[in-house]
């Protein structure tokens, strides 16, 4: 393996040379191994794009709707099946624009997410350091790598100066990576301690290495191409649409079959009969549908936007509500990846807590145990001499922090004391694997001073005192005193810093200041945030590539319910089989894992039957991201982990899952109500047309005025339907299982047989009433056209009212209307509009013609009173009926 070649080897394998290569010799390479980036997937063509949308399951049926409507109107020209034929054409033009220009907006917003990035790389060619563009880079180049930069490409250390690399954009740890010239006992190059990586970072030292790969040849590139082998599958919200087309579609050509046989026995003739059974078939599609669901998950996705969750598929927002297992990366998902002074331990016993998280978080020092009047001298000491033994640098009002993270927190926690006084540096003893300490001697007013932090057992054996109001000689009571504390401070998953001081020079005779406990916090309300999956019976499993003391003292911080913890190696060695049954029983926890074996506990779960939502940030988390039902990416993460994920988390929170969670579960029910309503109005187009061709009535109902109620009346109070806010026990229920449907027998129930029965008896009550209270004879056929407008307008005015009631008892599955805290003001703009829609049928001549309507006499509209307060009513019994045995069921689950 070439990293565990000498120097030479390596140089001459690669056909380098430590003065880099000559500007020719790039350009051979460029031409061999193309640029320094990963392969972007094939470019879309977005006109294809664009008329899929007319080829998914529900727009085919609306556009057989439309050319049926057509072949009826051939054979019986001047009904007004022309005019529906073209209103549903319309119809799916203007969804599948909408929905394609969502789509679009989507892709854009992730381009320019990652054109939000470019990075640079230093480089030596010609015998001289230039500053290029990344994407030049070639192998066999020599890096210069400082702190604070990215690395551009995979190398192997030519040298190597307190190097430590920031690897957890590839293996998930938080802690930084010691970086060595030697190879160590490594079989892979993820584990060669020679080895610099593309897309890591340098959080300490320099160095200079030579280039081994670049683009799709990295350990990046290798992760990238992983994601892309991953099949996308269908989301839930995509198979329900199908499974309605398909169930719609029967019942439409069921009851055209059915109703063409019972008027061909009756004598109607093949012809009429025929006509009359398209026509039952397309006032059986509902062509507002579609339209009215995409509009949904649009309004959703943008809700979920101003919760900071950006969604790329419309698609995606219903599947959030199925999640049944959430797969959480630790470092800066559940974590703030900011490490942070939370406690001191002075050497003479006081004990400081620390407030505020992360780099830029303002914060203050409370003494918890205040020893002796000195003690706040000496905790200024203590920080003075932990900040300023650090090469890193923290600028709050540009938001930047330059270092390794754990001197960033002593930098931090300075800050919040107060300034660091100048010092001038004078020498240095660096860290090292071996010493597991760092010297920085300082000269202060003309004397020299040596501050030194490190491992607990490495500095405090140097040590000969401690500082307890005077400089005293250590105890061996002291001692260990001190070493209690660092243990407990270990268990609790800190990382323990021991701080000394000395006058003058030379790592001997120290004197103890004090221990320094340093963590990773938790993100602010991800304790609560975890505490509302589980009421919402939702499992989470931490996937990190951190260690498992450290994840598991973070789970418990965080109320993370954990039954067991395995490590990568530890799963190496357990079976499919035996891991899927630990997967469908315990609660997980799993550390020091690799981006195959994340990959491998998706596929897992689903295989259980779970629906499995996945965070991620780092390239290692991709293929993850992409196999799971719902990817969500951070907004701060990876270019590739953004483009493998469904969402992105635009603040790193884990909180906003379960806010994206919510809306997921309430896109599903509001679908649910929707579908339901929009149904519903289908039986009073239906009903007229049956009786109307079985009894002696004129036609109730024309053409236009069930389209008017299909792509008009119905639209907006759906549409406020689709946009209600979560009702307050949705985060109580279990999740949606994969077998629920929305189009099932309650929809059915409520929609045809409840509320719809209600609205078709309610349109023929309207429509014969009138007629037989202006003076008609069952059987007259032959009835003035003015009157025969009134009648049907009487009919329209029916199915509308009815509708108006229905929307209000819809807004929620299960509470009574009258629970609702919230306005709906859509749904109240939608019925007010139907209202005045009401009075321009009845009042205005342009719009009676068109929709075929008349005035009606004010004394006739008390007809239209009674049903809609009936079906209110009724709905309103079943659900109150409906919730004790949901409730009790829910407990149960």
């Amino acid at each position: 393996m070439l990293f565990q070649q000498p120097k030479a080897q390596i140089l001459r394998t690669l056909q380098a040379s430590e003065s880099g290569l000559t500007k020719h010799e790039v350009s051979k390479r460029l031409e061999s191994f193309g640029l320094n980036q990963i392969s972007q997937k094939k470019k879309k063509d977005y006109r294809i794009e664009y008329l899929k949308e007319y080829v998914s399951f529900f727009p085919i049926l609306l556009e057989i709707a439309g050319i049926l409507a057509l072949v009826a109107d051939h054979f019986q020209p001047g009904e007004g099946n022309n005019i529906l034929a073209y209103a549903i054409f319309t119809a799916v033009f203007l969804n599948a624009t909408f929905t394609f220009w969502q789509k679009f907006k989507a892709d854009k917003a992730m381009e320019a997410l990652l054109k939000l990035i470019k990075s640079e790389a230093n480089v030596l060619r010609d015998g001289d350091w230039k500053v290029i563009d990344a994407i030049e880079v070639v192998p066999g180049d020599i890096l210069r790598l400082e702190e604070g930069e990215k690395v551009a490409a995979d190398g192997i250390l030519l040298e190597s100066n307190d190097l430590y690399l920031n690897l957890s954009v590839l293996n998930g740890e938080s802690t930084p990576s010691e970086r060595l010239i030697t190879a160590g006992d490594a079989k892979r190059e993820l584990d060669a301690k020679n080895m610099v990586f593309a897309g890591s970072s340098v959080s300490n030292g320099n160095g200079l290495a030579v280039v081994t790969a670049t683009g799709d040849a990295t350990e990046f590139g290798k992760i990238a191409r992983m994601t892309a082998e991953v099949a996308i599958t269908e989301t839930p919200i995509e198979k329900e649409i199908k499974h309605m087309t398909t169930i719609l579609t029967l019942l439409a050509l069921a009851a055209g079959l059915v109703f063409f046989l019972l008027g061909w026995f009756s004598d109607r003739g093949l012809l009429i009969s025929a006509i009359f059974a398209l026509s039952l078939i397309v006032a059986n599609v509902p062509e507002g549908l579609l339209p009215t669901i995409t509009l949904s998950l649009s309004l959703a996705s943008q809700r979920m936007a101003k919760r900071h969750a950006l969604i790329k598929n419309l698609n995606s927002v219903e599947t959030l509500g199925s999640a049944t297992v959430i797969c959480t990366d630790k470092t800066g998902t559940l974590t703030q990846n900011e490490m942070t002074v939370k406690t001191v331990y002075l050497a003479d016993g006081s004990e400081v807590s620390v407030s505020g998280n992360g780099y830029f978080q303002p914060g203050e020092m409370t003494f918890e145990t205040k020893v002796s009047e000195d003690s706040e001298q000496h905790l200024q000491q203590l920080l003075t001499a932990a900040a300023l033994n650090t090469h890193a640098t923290v600028n709050v009002g540009q938001r930047s922090a330059i270092g390794d993270p754990t001197e960033l927190a002593l930098v931090v926690a300075a800050n919040k004391m107060g300034a660091v006084p100048e010092m001038e540096k004078l020498k240095e003893y660096a860290f090292s694997s071996e010493r597991k300490m760092m010297s920085t001697l300082v000269g202060v007013n003309g004397e020299q001073q040596l501050f030194v932090k490190g491992a607990m057992e490495s500095v405090l054996p140097l040590c000969k005192y401690e500082q307890d109001g005077a400089v005293i000689p250590l105890t061996k009571e002291t001692i260990e005193r001190i070493e209690a504390k660092n243990r407990l401070l270990a268990e609790q998953s800190y990382r323990v810093l021991a701080i000394a001081m000395k006058p003058g020079d030379g790592e001997e005779d120290l004197i103890f200041l004090g221990l320094v406990g340093i963590i990773d916090p938790p993100r602010a309300g991800v304790k609560e945030a975890i505490a509302q999956c589980y009421s919402a019976r939702i499992r989470i499993m931490m996937i990190t590539g951190d260690n498992p003391v450290t994840a598991s003292a973070i789970a418990h911080q965080i109320g993370l319910n954990v039954d067991e913890v395995i490590t990568g190696p530890e799963l190496e060695h357990l079976s499919n089989r035996i891991l899927q049954q630990k997967l469908q029983h315990k609660h997980m926890l799993f550390a020091r894992m690799a981006s195959a074996q994340k990959l491998r506990i998706a596929e897992l779960l689903q295989a259980n039957g779970e629906v499995v939502a996945m965070t991620g940030d780092g390239v290692n988390d991709s293929p993850a991201l992409k196999q799971a039902d719902i990817g969500i990416a951070m907004g701060s993460g990876t270019d590739v982990a953004k483009e493998a994920g469904d969402m992105i988390l635009l603040d790193d929170n884990f909180k906003s899952i379960v806010s994206a969670v919510e809306e997921g579960r309430t896109v599903y029910f509001n679908i649910k109500k929707l579908t339901t309503y929009i149904l519903s109005s289908n039986v009073p187009e239906i009903v007229p047309y049956v009786l109307q061709f079985f009894l002696k009535i004129p036609m109730p109902l024309s053409v236009i005025q069930i389209l008017l109620i299909d792509l008009g009346t119905d639209q907006l109070p759906g549409l406020g339907l689709g946009a209600e806010k979560p009702e307050k026990h949705i985060m109580q229920r279990p999740p949606i299982g994969r077998n629920e449907k929305i189009l099932d027998w309650e929809v059915f129930k409520r929609g045809y047989f409840m509320s719809g029965m209600f609205e078709g008896a309610a349109a023929m009550f309207a429509f014969l009433g009138f007629l037989f209270l202006n003076g008609w004879t069952y059987g007259d056929l032959n009835i003035d056209n003015e009157f025969h407008r009134q009648a049907m307008t009487m009919t329209l005015l029916g199915a509308i009212t009815c509708q108006m009631a229905n929307v209000f008892t819809l807004r929620s599955w299960e509470d009574s209307m009258w629970n609702l805290t919230r306005t709906n003001k859509m749904i109240w703009f939608g019925v007010m509009m139907e209202g005045v829609f009401i009075l321009l049928i009845l009042y205005v001549p342009a719009v009676q013609t068109v929709f075929n309507t008349a005035t009606v006499p004010l004394e006739d509209l008390w007809l239209l009173i009674p049903f809609p307060i009936l079906l209110l009513l009724n709905h309103e019994w079943y659900k109150a009926r409906q919730k004790a045995k949901w409730q009790q069921r829910f407990q149960h689950v």
